[in-house]
């Protein structure tokens, strides 16, 4: 099958021949994970902060586990300062279904390299293809250019900068 995808920062635009689009509830339950003020975006701000870039896991399903190598179990309790320092080590950090646990990082993600991408480096490149084997949200931070890309369902969502959102709601507010 055949699939097309477009991004623009801030909104979801996809298309999938042949199969129909995933319901909007799935698209708010991985957004509100990562909505501003959630522990999970303040680990990610710290991340983009230190210029370390990261790749996380939400979700450890037998199909997550299936493309994992390596790595070190945590197991402990999530809090943003322990994703920030885990974010320092190359490999993807695995959390659980809802982010209230670290359960594994420094792990290698090794997804089906069948699966087609549109995505250019390979952490971006390796967390499209999890999340299309997997069926998890797999969230991607860029080292260098401060951008934070989710996948999930077929689909790419880019975060919009968190200066960039509150401004939009202090703008909304006074009018």
């Amino acid at each position: 099958m055949k699939r097309e995808l477009a991004e623009t920062r801030g909104t979801i635009k996809a298309e999938k021949r042949g199969a129909e689009r995933k319901p909007e509830k799935r698209i708010l339950e991985c957004l509100s994970k990562v909505a501003p003020g959630t522990d999970l975006r303040l680990g990610i701000e710290h991340i983009i902060k230190a210029k370390t870039g990261g790749l996380l896991v939400i979700g450890n399903s037998d199909e997550v586990l299936a493309v994992t190598d390596g790595g070190f179990l945590i197991d402990c309790k999530f809090s943003p300062f322990k994703l920030y320092e885990l974010a320092k080590m190359d490999g993807a950090i695995i959390l659980n279904e809802d982010a209230s646990r670290i359960l594994y990082a420094n792990t290698q993600l090794i997804p089906d390299p069948s699966l087609s991408t549109l995505e250019t480096g390979t952490r971006h490149r390796a967390a499209e293809r999890t999340a299309r084997q997997t069926g998890a949200l797999v969230i991607s931070i860029s080292q260098k250019r401060d951008v934070v890309s989710l996948h999930f369902d077929g689909l790419k969502y880019v975060l919009e900068d968190i200066r960039v959102v509150l401004a939009k709601c202090n703008q909304a507010l006074q009018t």
